[in-house]
């Protein structure tokens, strides 16, 4: 066999090994999106100031679980959604949308605001270190309840009260009446209280329709200013 011959044959060990180390990558990789992490970019400023318009985030798929295909059955189901969660999930009014908020409430609590609070089974909530409140709003800012727009709430018995207008709930519950949140279901609500369409406009989430927890930022670009927020990149979510 000449030099060239042994050449020839080791560049094909060495282009297969290469293959194979690529494919091996990919399919980690895939395994990864699939399975673990998947980025989300922020369209919207319903979440200021924790996450503001132009940040990429990474959401952990993994933190709730994930349902084997045709089956009930949940494997790395580390942590039960809870309270102050950032979340990514489908809402009931969108089904080709994901939303991204924050866990307020959950099955068998209690809500309402009024005002700028938040009350959990009848105890106000201390968030000013991250809510933010206006002014003024497109979405209004009359307590909850009633919900902004009830004909999205689902025809059963946990929402018989609530699928009502403003006007006929408060003459209906003159002294209001703490919404309490069904099983399997969770509230969300945005940061940017006065600026966020969220559970007090098309109801609560089920879980099933939860798809991760955020946790932290890896690229922040304001479009705006046309510049790149550095120190922003890194930063985890709370």
């Amino acid at each position: 066999m000449s030099d060239n011959d042994t050449q020839l044959s080791k560049w094909k060990k060495f282009r297969k090994i290469i293959l194979i180390i690529v494919i091996a990558l990919l399919l980690v990789l895939g395994f990864i999106r699939l399975f673990a992490v998947q980025a989300f970019k922020i369209p919207s400023g319903a979440m200021e100031d924790t996450l503001l318009i132009g940040d990429s985030i990474f959401v952990s798929k993994f933190t709730y679980g994930i349902k084997i295909p045709g089956t009930d059955i949940k494997v790395l189901d580390f942590h039960e959604p809870a309270r102050g969660d950032v979340f990514v999930f489908i809402p009931p009014h969108d089904r080709e949308q994901y939303f991204i908020k924050r866990i307020v409430a959950i099955e068998g609590d209690t809500i309402e605001t009024r005002g700028n609070t938040l009350y959990i089974n009848g105890e106000a909530i201390e968030d000013s270190h991250y809510t933010k409140h206006m002014a003024s709003s497109h979405f209004g800012r009359g307590d909850f309840p009633p919900f902004r727009q009830p004909e999205h709430l689902p025809d059963t018995e946990a929402f018989s009260d609530y699928r009502i207008t403003a006007y006929q709930f408060r003459r209906k519950f003159p002294e209001g009446k703490p919404f309490a949140v069904p099983k399997g279901m969770v509230f969300a609500m945005g940061d940017n209280r006065d600026q966020s369409s969220d559970s007090r406009t098309w109801g609560p989430v089920d879980v099933n329709d939860i798809k991760g927890q955020a946790f932290m930022v890896y690229w922040s670009f304001n479009a705006d200013q046309d510049n790149i927020r550095f120190n922003r990149i890194g930063k985890l979510i709370r």
